[in-house]
């Protein structure tokens, strides 16, 4: 007996206590040594103490903005009582949050963490909340930190704000302006000078246009977009027309869903919806106002707006809008007359003001409205449109009288209010509203602070510092800092040495990874090989996502497979192969969860009486599918998710909701399909909880719902996947640059194979970035935010979307 339960004991499963431990255990619960209850209390006092992140229902499950971000770490640092809430998230019991860690690693994507997944081990199992950004503005780390430069004492240009202090604080009077008494330093006057001029001064040039990412002809970003047509000289006297658009988030990225059009006399000349050509994953209600009900009945498609604008707009029109890049973006329209409202109220470091703060400051009335469901495209039109005749009737010298800067900083955080009556003595505020707005700062001899709605200046207000790490080049866009504890580091395994004595006592830090941005810049050749390494992950994805089927007899029925097959997923496309002995086909379905499920389910069954073979493609990317399919299924973000096909077009979000909410709360329902027309569609479901997921999938996988059998499958990979494989991401280079792609393929063969060289090289350096990640997270105190950043590029070679990775610190 004595040896059996040795054997046993020595032989027990995974998480199975020993005999031994058992009777340790009990002798000290006897002992009073352990108390059982207290176990389980200490557990629930853990979860008491613990910060959790959760979305909002109406919030966008794949991607965020960097102003989300920006709100995100915010309100995370400072907290409810100094600043709002996010408006897409809710961080609950922040109070016990210890401080924002953020890393960046430089010269990666949201491609790279797919393309290397296998080597990202701590990434991947540490950090459950994913989301795509946009590709990175040059300034996109202040646009995310809420920060501007600041330039030191004795510098020549103008500094951000230059206010009397009275008891050692910068006070806000309505007389104050940039630089000196005078007016002269600032920005507007120094763009356009102090006299009225025509509207032809204020009209971007085409070298403004490039920089701020208008489509323009013979730019990459820009092919396949028509001409508007406005080819006439336009002179003071030329019509202004007001343009906005609201969009939506499809498989092709952003898409056009309404735009209106306005007259200089305020008419609405156009204010048509449209129906995106691509599935819909999200339609952004919350911004666009957009519900699918609103789009059942229309019929409007792009090119029908496009053909419409080009008759309505005189040859010599000027559209203005607020940031209307996006808009003639998401129109696919080149127009060469545009007033940008967002670059003509001009601010310091390429800052611009919301669309709405301005309409209230200049103007003097609300737009927008708390109380509305969405924007109002036509109301914003007119807004920008009278923005603009606003600044070019009254001039420049006009509108920085109006002191736009000061006032915005006088604010109180998280509240709008009207501008203060003339005379108010601002001298009796109380120095606690001037402590939340602006301090002075060492070094500048209390006559310069930051702008006020700086994080690190509210972070500087509490005597708080924020640590910033990397080497000297990470560093140079944030420099002028004061605030920054700056820690110069020699290479990336400094800063992991640095950042896990600095980081955990610091409120808010930053940490720069430069191993692959460095890697790529000692092999040149890699530049050019970005685009193939694109290439080759959206390849090895559609492989993924195939499947070949047969045989089938001559005259098989292609219509009948098609609807057999359709049964696991919504399809791509469909071909028949002739090549072989007897006809087979190949599916590519929309998801490669899709193709799983064919696998599983129709492999040995028989179609059109045929018992057919279903098999994924045998290629050099897809050796490893099994292995990596295996990993993406435990993947901890996808825990919690199913992948569910075979659902009638009539079951809405809200159908579903409710039938799967019985096995636990679900969080999101993600729909793949969203074509008014489709019969069939996919989705994502998202539980609060893993054990919900499961539960779930046992219960509903093979079940009937309105005579449609249902496959349930976990998910394989994050739904934000799909929306970036669907996007053209990759730009070759521009044939005026010298780094021309090649349009040889011997030469674009050799290309491939020192790719294919450098691939392991690139996998180490994958490997020892994550593992410096780790034991980075590894040092952060409990309820800390970490963030990771892989920003994405913007440049003339490609521009590809980035992925934010965060997680809560807690120790399991």
């Amino acid at each position: 007996m004595a040896n059996n339960a040795k054997k046993l004991c020595k032989h027990k499963r995974p998480g199975e206590k020993s005999l031994e431990e058992t009777k340790r255990k009990r002798a000290k619960i006897q002992n009073g040594t352990i108390v059982e209850s207290d176990i389980g209390h200490n557990r629930q006092e853990q979860q008491k103490d613990a910060s959790i992140f959760t979305l909002n229902s109406e919030s966008n499950h794949c991607a965020i903005t960097h102003e989300q971000m920006c709100e995100l770490i915010n309100y995370a640092v400072l907290g409810e009582a100094r600043i709002s809430p996010p408006s897409w998230c809710q961080i609950h019991r922040q109070k016990q949050l210890k401080g924002v860690a953020v890393i960046v690693l430089h010269g990666m994507s949201q491609m790279h963490f797919y393309r290397y997944y296998l080597q990202f081990k701590q990434l991947r199992k540490r950090f459950k909340c994913r989301f795509s950004i946009p590709p990175p503005p040059d300034d996109f780390l202040l646009r995310i930190f809420g920060t501007e430069k600041l330039l030191p004492q004795g510098s020549k240009g103008p500094l951000v704000n230059e206010t009397p202090v009275v008891n050692g604080h910068c006070l806000v009077t309505e007389n104050n302006s940039y630089g000196p008494p005078g007016l002269d330093n600032h920005p507007i006057i120094i763009k356009y000078g102090s006299k009225k001029r025509g509207l032809t001064s204020y009209l971007l040039s085409e070298k403004e246009l490039t920089k701020n990412d208008y489509p323009v002809a013979g730019i990459p970003g820009s092919e396949g977009f028509i001409q508007s047509g406005c080819t006439s000289k336009v002179t003071d006297n030329s019509p202004l027309l007001g343009l906005d658009c609201e969009m939506c988030l499809t498989t092709k990225g952003n898409e056009l869903t309404r735009v209106s059009v306005v007259s200089a006399e305020g008419c609405c000349l156009m204010d048509e919806l449209v129906k995106p050509d691509n599935h819909i994953l999200n339609y952004l209600t919350r911004f666009s106002g957009i519900t699918w009900k609103m789009l059942i009945p229309v019929k409007t498609k792009l090119k029908d707006v496009q053909a419409k604008l080009k008759k309505i707009l005189p040859y010599d029109a000027v559209l203005v809008g607020h940031s209307l890049n996006n808009d003639l973006k998401a129109l696919q329209m080149i127009h060469p007359n545009v007033i940008d409202t967002s670059l003509l109220f001009a601010r310091e470091f390429g800052r611009r003001f919301k669309l709405k703060d301005l309409v209230k400051q200049v103007l003097g009335r609300e737009i927008q409205s708390k109380t509305m469901v969405g924007h109002d495209p036509s109301e914003d039109a007119k807004a920008a449109l009278e923005l603009a005749q606003y600044f070019i009737n009254q001039g420049p010298m006009k509108i920085a009288k109006l002191n736009l800067e000061n006032f915005q900083a006088s604010q109180p955080v998280g509240k709008d209010l009207t501008p203060q009556p003339e005379g108010r003595n601002q001298e009796k505020q109380s120095s606690e509203h001037l402590n939340a707005s602006c301090t002075r700062l060492d070094g500048f001899q209390g006559r310069t602070c930051f702008h006020c709605g700086s994080l690190l200046n509210k972070l500087c207000v509490g005597n708080q510092k924020a640590v910033l790490l990397g080497t000297k080049k990470a560093m140079k866009g944030l420099v002028h800092q004061e605030a920054w504890h700056k820690i110069e580091c020699s290479s990336d395994k400094e800063v992991v040495q640095r950042a896990q004595t600095e980081i955990p006592v610091a409120p808010l830090s930053l940490s720069h990874f430069t191993s692959y941005s460095e890697y790529i810049e000692c092999n040149l050749h890699m530049n050019i090989h970005e685009g193939l390494l694109h290439e080759k992950m959206r390849q090895k994805l559609s492989e993924m996502c195939t499947v070949y089927a047969g045989p089938f007899c001559k005259d098989f029925c292609l219509k009948s497979v098609k609807r057999t097959f359709r049964n696991c997923g919504s399809i791509s496309s469909i071909s028949v192969i002739t090549e072989t002995y007897q006809p087979h086909v190949r599916i590519e379905y929309e998801v490669p969860e899709s193709a799983q499920l064919s696998v599983d389910t129709l492999n040995g069954s028989i179609v059109e009486g045929f018992l057919i073979t279903v098999q994924r493609p045998i290629t050099e990317t897809m050796l490893d599918c099994d292995i990596v399919l295996k990993k993406l299924e435990k993947d901890i973000a996808n825990q919690a998710v199913i992948y569910v096909s075979g659902i009638r077009q009539t079951l809405t979000k809200e159908d579903l909701s409710e039938k799967f909410s019985k096995f636990g709360h679900v969080e999101a329902v993600i729909c793949l399909g969203d074509k008014i027309n489709a019969k069939h569609k996919d989705c994502f479901i998202k539980y609060g909880s893993p054990e919900s997921a499961l539960e779930a999938q046992a219960a509903m996988n093979g079940q009937e719902v309105r005579k449609q059998r249902l496959n349930v499958l976990r998910a394989l990979t994050p739904y934000h996947l799909q929306t970036w494989a669907a996007q053209r991401s990759y730009t070759a280079v521009s044939p005026s640059t010298s780094d021309t792609l090649p349009v040889d393929s011997r030469s674009l063969e050799r290309r491939r194979e020192k790719l294919s060289q450098c691939e392991q090289e690139l996998k180490n350096v994958m490997r020892t970035l994550d593992r410096r990640v780790g034991r980075l997270f590894k040092a952060l105190s409990n309820n800390t935010l970490c963030m990771v950043l892989l920003p994405g590029t913007n440049s003339a070679h490609c521009s590809v979307p980035g992925l934010c990775l965060f997680e809560i610190k807690q120790d399991s």
